[in-house]
C-alpha cells in the first residue's frame, strides 16, 4: 500500500496549506521587499562547499585539490566559482588580541595563502563562522562579540564570501534578525572595503517548533534586507548522506515565500548532493527544481570524486540557463501535489518563454500534464516544447505532458514559436498500468499471478501520426497476451489509442523488482520539401517497475527477520534488532528486546504476508537512547492491512511502552507506521520490540508450487576471496539476516573485485540467487555491481547471467538466469559502497537434480 507516500504527501499538504503565494496558479509576483544589500549575486551564485562531501575533515591541500577539480572538470567554466570552506577549519583558538589563529598542521601556509591559491585558479573564496559564542562544531567557534574584528580578518585574508550559522546564537537565545543585521553591517563595513557575499544559515530542527522570530521559516522576513541568501529549512542530510525526502521537504519550505527572492537576495534550500546517496534520477530532480526556484547552486559533494554523469548533469547549460535567468523570478507550483505525488511547477523567463517542471514525488511512473494556458502563455497556434535533459524539441497544439519516472522530473522550456511542419509532434505514452496482487511502494506481483496491463498513446501535435502500434515487453519467462487491438492507422491531433494485455508472471520468479516496458511506434510525415517526403519512423518507451515479494512467512517467529518490501525512517534508516539512532540493543523503560525494529518518526515499513498470517504482536515505545534529552520522545504506532487501519496505540511516551496484539485478517501487505505524538518528530527514537508474527504453513515452492525453492542453508557452505576477522563468509549463508559477511577492512582494505562462492553440497538445477544487504543501518559493502558464475567442479566457472547492477539500499535483490546444473555459485562484487563487499544473506534458488 501507499502509506509511506501518503505520510510524506500529508506533511507536504500541511505546509502547502500555508503557502498560498507559492501555488496560487498565477504568475503575478510581488515586487522585491527591499533593495539588495550589495551588488553581488544578481543571479543565484554557484560554487562548492565542504560540508556534505568532506564533513569537518579537510586540510589546506584538500581545499587546493578541490579548487583544481572545479577547474579541470569544467565546473568552474559552467559558473561554479565559489570555493567555500565550512565548519571544521577552525577550533576556536584566538591570540591575545582576539584574532583568530588556526592549526598550522591543517593550514601550513595560513588562511590567506589558501584564498590566494583559490584566486589564482580564477575562483572566489568563502569562509564560515557562527553568530554565537560557540559554533555547531564546538565551544568558542563563533564570532559573537567580535563580528567586525572577524569580518575584517576574513576580508584581510582575501575571502569573498562568508556563511554565518546560528547554533551558538540558538544556545544563547538570541534573535536572528538582530544578530544577522549586526553581522551584515560588519560585512558592509569591513576594513578592506572588500565586496563580500553574505549567506545566512539559520537552521533548526523544524519539528521542535522554535519560538517566534527564531524559526528558519521566518528568515524570509529579514533576509532580503540582510543577506544575499538565507536558508529556508534545515540540512538536507548528513555528510556523505543526502536523502530525497529531505530534498522535497526543503523544496516545499523554500516555495513558501517566492516573493522574497530576486536579484541579489535568494531563498536558499541548501546544497546539491549528487553521488551522496540519491539515485541519478533524484539528483537530476533536485538540480532541476533548484533551478526552477532560482536557488543558489552550491555543490555539496567531493568534487574530486564526482562521477562523469554527475558532472554532465551539473554542467547542463540549458538547465543552468533556467536557474541563471536574468529576470530573477522564483518559480512556483501550479497546485499542491496530487495524492500520488504529481506536481507542475513553472518559471517565467526573461525572453517570454516559460520553464515547466513536471515533478514526480511518488514511487511509480506518472503521466503529468498541463496546458500552455495554465502555464501563462497566451494563445498561439503552436508551441515549441524543448526538453532540457534530452536536448530535443517537439511541437504541441497546447498540451504540455510527459510520463515521469519515480522521484524524477521532466524539465521543459516552452515557447510560442512551434512549427508543426518541421518539428516532430509532441506525444505522450502512459506508463503501463496494472491491477496488481497488492500494493506497497510498488505494485506487487506474486510468482505465477495473472493480471491485466493497459497503456495509452496520444498525439499532442497539430499534425497526424500514422501506423501507430503498441507493444509490451515483460521479463524472461513471463507472458503477455493482447486483449484489445494495439494498432491504429492514424491518430489526429488530440486523439489516443489504448491497448490492454493479460500478463502472467513466471512461476518461480525471484523476489526483487522487474520492468514492464510499453513501446509505441509511429510514423510522422511533416511537410514536403519539393518532391521529398519528410517521413520519419519514431518510437517512445515507458517502463513501470513491479515488485515480486519474498514468499510470506510461516509458523511463528520474528517478523524483523523477514525481508521488508520497503522501509523509511525519519532519521537515517530502520535497523533490524537495533535502535535507530545509535545502533545499540532495543531497550524501553529498562527492558531489553533481542528482536524487533528500531526506527524514528515518521516511519513506515511494509511486509508482504500474502493473507497467510493471523496475528502480529509487539511492545511499542520510545527507546531508552532518547533519554539523553528530556524533550521530544513521543509517538503514535499504527498497523495497517492493505491500507485499512488495524491498530492504533494512541499517544505513547517514554514512560509507558505498550503491548500490541493485532488481528491481521486476510491482509496481504501489512504496514508498520510511526507518527509523531503531536510535538514533532524530534527525538522520537521508536521501537517495535519483540516483533513477532503468527502465520500458516509454508507456501508451495517449485516444481509443484509457484514460489521459488532455495537450497537450504544447512547444506550450503561458503568461501570468499576476502573476509575480515569476525565476519566470515559463512555468515552470508547461515540463514540469519543479523549476521554479516564483510570483506577485510583491518589491518588492510582489500580492493574490489571480491568474490563469495557458495557450495551447494551437490549438483543441482540453479535458476538464480537473492542478495540481502546489511540491515544494521550502515551501507558499507552494499554491492551495487556484480557478476554471477557457476561451476560443477569448483575449478572452471562460466557466466550464468550478464553483469548487472543493484541499487544502494537495504532491499532484497535478486538475479535470475536460465536453469543450469551446478554445485558452485560465485557472486563477485565489482562495485560496492565504500569499496568493500558485504552481505547479510545470499540464497541460491535451486532444485536437486534427479
Amino acid at each position: 500500500m501507499l502509506i509511506p507516500k501518503l505520510i510524506a504527501l500529508a506533511a507536504s499538504a500541511a505546509l502547502w496549506a500555508t503557502a498560498g503565494p507559492a501555488w496560487a496558479g498565477s504568475q503575478a509576483r510581488h515586487a522585491p521587499a527591499t533593495v539588495p544589500i550589495n551588488n553581488l549575486a544578481r543571479t543565484p551564485y554557484q560554487g562548492w562547499n565542504t560540508y556534505y562531501g568532506l564533513g569537518s575533515t579537510f586540510t589546506e591541500q584538500t581545499i587546493k585539490d578541490e579548487a583544481d577539480a572545479l577547474v579541470s572538470k569544467g565546473l568552474a567554466a559552467a559558473g561554479y566559482n565559489y570555493v567555500w570552506i565550512d565548519g571544521g577549519w577552525w577550533n576556536g583558538a584566538r591570540d591575545a588580541s582576539g584574532a583568530i589563529t588556526v592549526d598550522s598542521t591543517q593550514w601550513p601556509d595560513g588562511m590567506k595563502a589558501v584564498a590566494d591559491y583559490i584566486h589564482s585558479r580564477g575562483l572566489k573564496a568563502g569562509i564560515y563562522t557562527d553568530s554565537g559564542l560557540n559554533g555547531c562544531g564546538g565551544a568558542n567557534q563563533g564570532s559573537y562579540g567580535r563580528y567586525q574584528q572577524d569580518v575584517n580578518q576574513f576580508a584581510g585574508w582575501g575571502y569573498d564570501a562568508v556563511k554565518v550559522d546560528f547554533c551558538g546564537s540558538e544556545q544563547m537565545g538570541l534573535d536572528p534578525a538582530t544578530v544577522y543585521g549586526q553581522f551584515r553591517d560588519a560585512v558592509l563595513n569591513n576594513s578592506s572595503h572588500r565586496p563580500m557575499l553574505f549567506n545566512i544559515c539559520n537552521p533548526f530542527i523544524p519539528e521542535t517548533g522554535a519560538a517566534p522570530g527564531r524559526s528558519a521559516f521566518d528568515s524570509y522576513t529579514f533576509g532580503p534586507s540582510t543577506g544575499n541568501s538565507w536558508r529556508t529549512d534545515t540540512d538536507i542530510g548528513f555528510p556523505n548522506d543526502v536523502r530525497y525526502s529531505d530534498v522535497l521537504r526543503n523544496l516545499d519550505a523554500d516555495a513558501a515565500h517566492p516573493e522574497a527572492a530576486g536579484p541579489g537576495h535568494w531563498n536558499d534550500p541548501d546544497y546539491l548532493g549528487p553521488d551522496l546517496g540519491m539515485t541519478d534520477a533524484e539528483s537530476r530532480s533536485q538540480f532541476s527544481m533548484w533551478s526552477i526556484v532560482a536557488a543558489p547552486l552550491m555543490i555539496g559533494s567531493d568534487v574530486r570524486k564526482l562521477s562523469d554523469s554527475a558532472v554532465a548533469m551539473l554542467t547542463n547549460a540549458e538547465v543552468l540557463a533556467v536557474d541563471q535567468d536574468r529576470l530573477g523570478i522564483q518559480g512556483t507550483a501550479l497546485s499542491a501535489p496530487t495524492a500520488s505525488g504529481a506536481q507542475v511547477w513553472t518559471k517565467p523567463l526573461a525572453n517570454g518563454d516559460v520553464a515547466v517542471a513536471l515533478l514526480n514525488r511518488g514511487t511509480t511512473p506518472q503521466l503529468i500534464s498541463t496546458t500552455a494556458g495554465k502555464i501563462g502563455l497566451s494563445t498561439s497556434g503552436s508551441y515549441a516544447v524543448r526538453d532540457l535533459w534530452q536536448h530535443s524539441t517537439t511541437e504541441s497544439a497546447g498540451t504540455i505532458s510527459a510520463t515521469v519516472a519515480p522521484h524524477d522530473v521532466v524539465l521543459y522550456r516552452v515557447s510560442r514559436n512551434g512549427n508543426p511542419a518541421t518539428m516532430t509532434p509532441a506525444t505522450t505514452l502512459s506508463p503501463a498500468t496494472l491491477t496488481a496482487t497488492a500494493q506497497a511502494a510498488l505494485p506487487l506481483v506474486a510468482p505465477g499471478d495473472s493480471f491485466p496491463v493497459s497503456a495509452t498513446f496520444t498525439d499532442n501535435g497539430r499534425l497526424a501520426v500514422r501506423n501507430v502500434k503498441l507493444t509490451l515487453a515483460v521479463p524472461a519467462g513471463w507472458t503477455a497476451t493482447p486483449t484489445t487491438p494495439a494498432a491504429k492507422d492514424r491518430l489526429d491531433s488530440g486523439q489516443s489509442i489504448a491497448a490492454t494485455w493479460q500478463v502472467t508472471a513466471a512461476p518461480g520468479a525471484l523476489p526483487g523488482t522487474d520492468q514492464l516496458a510499453v513501446t509505441a511506434g509511429y510514423d510522422w510525415q511533416g511537410a514536403y520539401s519539393g518532391a521529398t517526403s519528410r517521413l520519419q519512423t519514431l518510437s517512445a518507451t515507458e517502463s513501470t517497475q513491479v515488485q515480486v515479494p519474498a514468499a510470506p512467512p510461516s509458523g511463528t517467529g520474528p517478523l524483523s527477520h523477514h525481508p521488508w518490501l520497503d522501509a523509511a525512517s525519519g532519521y537515517l534508516v530502520p535497523r533490524v534488532d537495533l535502535d535507530d539512532a545509535g545502533g545499540g540493543p532495543l531497550t524501553m523503560h529498562g527492558v531489553g528486546y533481542p528482536t524487533g525494529v528500531g526506527t524514528a518518526s515518521p516511519s513506515t515499513i511494509d511486509y508482504y504476508v500474502g493473507g497467510q498470517c493471523s496475528t502480529l504482536t509487539a511492545t511499542v515505545g520510545i527507546d531508552d537512547s532518547a533519554d539523553f534529552d528530556p524533550t521530544g520522545g513521543t509517538a503514535v504506532f499504527q498497523v495497517y492491512g492493505d491500507g485499512v487501519k488495524l491498530y492504533d496505540s494512541g499517544l505513547v511516551t517514554r514512560a509507558a511502552p505498550q503491548s500490541a496484539s493485532v488481528n491481521l485478517g486476510t491482509a496481504k501487505v501489512i504496514s508498520l507506521v510511526v507518527g509523531d505524538g503531536g510535538d514533532g518528530g524530534y527525538n522520537d527514537r521508536t521501537d517495535w520490540g519483540g516483533l513477532r508474527i503468527t502465520c500458516g504453513a509454508p507456501v508451495g515452492t517449485q516444481p509443484s508450487g509457484p514460489w521459488p525453492h532455495f537450497a537450504p542453508s544447512s547444506s550450503v557452505s561458503a568461501t570468499a576471496t576476502s573476509a575480515n576477522a569476525g565476519y566470515p563468509a559463512g555468515n552470508a549463508v547461515d540463514g540469519q539476516v543479523t549476521t554479516l559477511w564483510h570483506s577485510q577492512f583491518s589491518p588492510v582494505h582489500d580492493p574490489l573485485p571480491i568474490s563469495l562462492t557458495m557450495d551447494l553440497g551437490s549438483v543441482q538445477t540453479v535458476t538464480g540467487l537473492t542478495y540481502q544487504p546489511r540491515l544494521d543501518g550502515a551501507i558499507t559493502g552494499t554491492i551495487t555491481g556484480y557478476t554471477v558464475e557457476v561451476s560443477s567442479d569448483g575449478v572452471t566457472f562460466t557466466p550464468a547471467a550478464a553483469a548487472g547492477t543493484w541499487t544502494q539500499d537495504a532491499l532484497l535483490k535478486s538475479v535470475e538466469f536460465a536453469p543450469v546444473s551446478a554445485r558452485y555459485v560465485r557472486l563477485t562484487a565489482t562495485a560496492a559502497a565504500d569499496g568493500y563487499a558485504s552481505a547479510a544473506d545470499v540464497s541460491v534458488a535451486a532444485r536437486p537434480t534427479a
